[in-house]
């Protein structure tokens, strides 16, 4: 594995309007690393994502991707270095149908790697193959975020960003979606995952970073968390 962090960011403080949501934020995430990044509602996890992918810009610090300082850049800018977000709403289009959402988005990566192509996905995705005709608004929740991540995946990023990536849906479904992020996983794709339950975040992370009002609380190997209950009761409620 590569010591050089995909995502690097550094003293980030972010703000909105007069309340300062972020404070002080050092974290990354190196190549072919999958990095959980937990902590209670409010705390500003999805704050951080949207601070990385130049959807927020922070009023100090910097945002680095594979040593490029991204920090106030626009966010399509900052997708095109192969960050590929699936934000919590999941920014499915109510009119295209599941083969237009996966065509539009499908291309080479940063390096000219063509890894995830249609079929591939389809193959990982056998629920959506069956839905290709299917518009957005006649999906279920479950769907949509299939159709969510298979979209990010075409576009062959070099990480995969995950909000809430399990939040709300069906247990068959959820289990679902894990087993996909176990199979990105070990296709060596390099991820950051936002979700609250934590013994599936712990088996599929590399390393867990917590939260706590904006500040990284923790930032080690699952297994020191785990071997800690009362740390993962006091930040995380469990």
């Amino acid at each position: 594995m590569s010591t050089k962090p995909l995502i690097a960011v550094h003293g980030l403080n972010t703000f909105y309007d007069a309340s300062h949501i972020l404070r002080d934020v050092t974290l990354e995430l190196r190549e072919g690393e999958t990095l959980g990044l937990m902590g209670r509602n409010g705390m500003g996890k999805t704050t951080l994502l949207r601070t990385i992918m130049g959807l927020v810009n922070p009023r100090s610090g910097r945002v680095s991707v594979a040593g490029r300082d991204v920090t106030g850049e626009a966010s399509f800018r900052i997708a095109q270095q192969g960050l590929a977000y699936v934000p919590e709403g999941r920014g499915i289009f109510a009119t295209l149908s599941v083969l237009e959402h996966l065509q539009i988005a499908e291309r080479t990566g940063v390096d000219g790697s063509r890894d995830w192509t249609l079929q591939r996905v389809l193959d990982l995705f056998p629920r959506l193959r069956e839905r290709l005709g299917h518009r957005g608004d006649q999906l279920s929740g479950g769907e949509q975020q299939m159709v969510a991540i298979a979209r990010a995946l075409l576009t062959n990023p070099r990480v995969l960003i995950l909000d809430e990536a399990t939040e709300g849906l069906a247990p068959l479904i959820r289990e679902e979606i894990w087993k996909i992020i176990r199979l990105v996983k070990g296709a060596g794709l390099s991820s950051l995952i936002v979700d609250k339950t934590v013994s599936e975040v712990a088996a599929v992370s590399d390393r867990i970073a917590i939260l706590v009002k904006g500040e990284v609380a923790f930032n080690a190997t699952p297994d020191v968390l785990k071997a800690d209950p009362d740390l993962m009761h006091q930040y995380l409620g469990v």
